[in-house]
């Protein structure tokens, strides 16, 4: 059968955000297994409360269940239709919520903000100390939440309710080449909490490098940390030039007779304009050396490598074709 988060709350379809949460204090408080010691039923009915207010009292979750509801699958009422019946609402959500396609938005995985704050008000410590009121030294209670399949087995279990860190959340950036070479700050948002990030990008980050926010993850569980989220950096490509690790790569064309004759070409670097020597007899495609004056990362400077362009002329002059002609190799 078909789970009715709103017959275990006790209320109405139209409830309200505060009715919700007030409903969920409550049963929270009358059914909390600290309060119903060897109780197996009270800890399954906390469990049962609990899922329900994390589906209920989140706008995205609620959506979803309400719609699925209105097609029979969690009516509480018989078989749900469509095959989901005994369906694992929570379990169903995380596999059909992945991140975002695009960058500069992403979702959280994970549980509702706000859950472990009501019970630490209501039992006088975070979920990692719920073991008695406010945490003096009776038995623990084994864990629950977002994430977790249930009590682990029921009561004495410490390693079921130690401190969890919370799932890491992923996001993505993009970057021209510059920003990516001087660093630059993206604002990101959240699109299920409406929440928005300052990111910075460090100067010298390459593509596909991660930038992390250390807490600002999905929340931890039993007193553990909030897990981090991870910024992923896509650079756009520039048409002058590439980058390899510290090393960058660019090109100059030079006429027919430079080549030959040899020549001073200027060429643009990351942070100047130098004087490149051409070499008389310098073959198409070949490739020169700016020793020192590629990226610096970590102390470490790359190179400037400078693909020479040879552009060879589509028409001639009598006189230039007369002495090609007569040119002996």
């Amino acid at each position: 059968m078909g789970k009715d988060y709103y017959d275990i709350l006790g209320v109405s379809e139209t409830a309200s955000e505060g009715e919700i949460k007030k409903a969920f204090r409550t049963l929270a408080k009358k059914y909390h297994p600290d309060r119903n010691k060897g109780n197996k039923e009270a800890e399954a009915r906390f469990k049962e409360i609990s899922e329900a207010y994390n589906t209920l009292s989140d706008p995205k979750k609620k959506a979803e269940y309400d719609q699925l509801r209105k097609y029979g699958a969690f009516t509480g009422a018989g078989p749900g239709a469509g095959g989901f019946g005994n369906a694992d609402f929570e379990q169903f959500f995380r596999q059909g919520s992945g991140g975002q396609g695009g960058f500069q938005t992403f979702n959280f995985g994970g549980g509702v903000d706000g859950l472990e704050d009501i019970l630490s008000s209501l039992f006088g410590g975070g979920m990692g100390g719920m073991g008695g009121m406010g945490g003096r030294g009776r038995r623990r209670t084994a864990g629950f939440g977002p994430g977790t399949q249930g009590f682990g087995g029921g009561f004495g279990r410490r390693a079921a309710n130690q401190p969890r860190k919370g799932a890491n959340a992923k996001a993505g950036v993009t970057v021209s080449f510059w920003e990516a070479i001087e660093g630059a700050t993206r604002k990101i948002r959240n699109t299920r909490t409406g929440k928005t990030y300052q990111v910075k990008i460090p100067a010298g980050i390459e593509n596909g490098g991660k930038v992390r926010l250390a807490g600002q993850g999905s929340p931890g569980q039993f007193g553990g940390q909030n897990g981090d989220l991870i910024i992923t950096v896509k650079v756009m490509p520039d048409q002058n030039f590439e980058r390899k690790g510290n090393d960058v790569y660019t090109s100059v064309k030079v006429s027919f007779k430079e080549a030959i004759l040899g020549a001073k070409k200027e060429v643009k670097t990351l942070t100047k304009t130098v004087s490149l020597n051409i070499p008389a007899g310098t073959q198409p495609c070949a490739v020169l050396r700016l020793k020192g004056l590629g990226l610096s990362v970590g102390g470490n400077a790359g190179d400037v490598y400078v693909r020479i362009d040879v552009a060879i002329p589509t028409t001639l002059t009598d006189k230039q074709r007369q002495l090609l002609e007569d040119w002996e190799e």
